[in-house]
């Protein structure tokens, strides 16, 4: 069955090896993205400044207690069987998916299978699972996906897809994000962005195995639904996402007050982007971010480095650049002082 677990198949955090209890997986970039730049991160190790010299092993065979598999560490209450909650909906991803003309197209099918047969788990998440969960698939326009592959392991296996299918792409590893990609041979658009399920617990980009954690990580309820193409099951580890997609006016809450200014900049960014989206469709509740905002100082943004700045307006300009000032406004009012000074800011340097 697809959530047993067996020591052919790979390592995940809370395995007991000799060494210790794994706690993560690292990343070291060296040369072309591929497995042996993969680390192996233990219990007690969150105070390093950098990942160890210790390779991930190829399976589980030397794992000494085995883990319970991430959607196992989750809820029962929070898992839902796809057809429970729509009975189209299991149809409606598999036709996304391969939705002609979709930049992914050819490549999330056989890259899917790729990772089942590796024996690992892999979700649609983000803004693609979010989108067509809510029965609003004509919103999407990229493919997310997490799953339990390591960095340099998910590169590996997708350049031996590209392979087998005769596909052409390039695929990279962010250092800093750990996000992996793949773009045409020429050309920036992405085919599709994988992040193994990410872990805070670590001076250094990381990650693990565990859902919930991976939800704790990411900006809102609504984008931290996780959808298994593979066994058709949704799950919602916040136990908040579905219900405040489906509540109308939508709620956006958002999951904790992030301590990096630049990370919190982020965050009221991606609520207004989202708010006024669905403002005049749906409608949007933003008052759960509001309150977890409410502890920002209109002088949070003072100490941002000028790179920050540039990163952030560049960001403003691709997700609002057309959007009329004063509705950004209103919406950045509404989720407090601060975010309504950030937004003076970003709109007096917009070109």
């Amino acid at each position: 069955m697809w959530h047993e677990r067996s020591t052919s198949g790979p390592v995940l955090a809370g395995d007991v090896t000799e060494e210790g209890t794994v706690a993560g997986f690292g990343y070291v970039r060296s040369g072309k993205p591929k497995a042996t730049c993969d680390r192996l991160l233990l219990t007690g190790e969150t105070a390093l400044s950098e990942p160890p010299e210790r390779p991930v092993p190829e399976d589980a065979g030397s794992v000494r207690v085995l883990a319970a598999p991430p959607l196992e560490r989750v809820d029962p209450d929070r898992v839902h069987r796809a057809d429970a909650l729509d009975e189209n909906l299991p149809l409606a991803v598999d036709e996304m998916l391969a939705l002609p003309g979709a930049p992914w197209a050819e490549v999330a099918g056989p890259l899917i299978a790729e990772i089942r047969d590796a024996h690992h788990r892999l979700w649609l998440t983000g803004g693609f699972a979010r989108d067509v969960i809510a029965g609003s698939a004509d919103e999407v326009n990229d493919l997310d996906l997490t799953g339990t592959v390591p960095p340099g392991r998910f590169t590996e296996l997708a350049r031996r897809m590209r392979r087998r299918n005769g596909l052409e792409f390039r695929t990279r590893v962010s250092p800093h994000s750990l996000v992996c990609s793949a773009a045409p041979p020429r050309g920036e658009e992405r085919l599709y962005e994988y992040r193994t399920l990410k872990t805070d617990a670590f001076g250094f980009p990381a990650c693990g195995s565990d859902l919930g954690n991976d939800a704790d990580c990411r900006d809102f309820t609504v984008n931290s639904l996780y959808y298994d193409p593979i066994g058709h099951t949704v799950a919602d580890p916040t136990g908040r996402g579905l219900a405040d997609l489906a509540a109308r006016p939508r709620r956006l809450t958002s999951l904790h007050a992030r301590e990096n200014p630049l990370d919190q900049a982020g965050i009221v960014l991606r609520a207004v982007k989202f708010a006024l989206r669905w403002e005049r469709t749906i409608g949007c509740e933003v008052s759960g971010t509001a309150a977890r905002l409410a502890h920002l100082p209109v002088t949070a943004w003072d100490g941002l480095a000028p790179t920050s700045w540039e990163r952030l307006a560049r960001d403003h300009r691709k997700a609002l650049g057309g959007c009329d000032p004063g509705r950004q406004m209103s919406v950045a009012s509404a989720l407090g002082p601060a975010a309504a000074t950030l937004f003076t800011l970003l709109l007096e340097v917009r070109p």
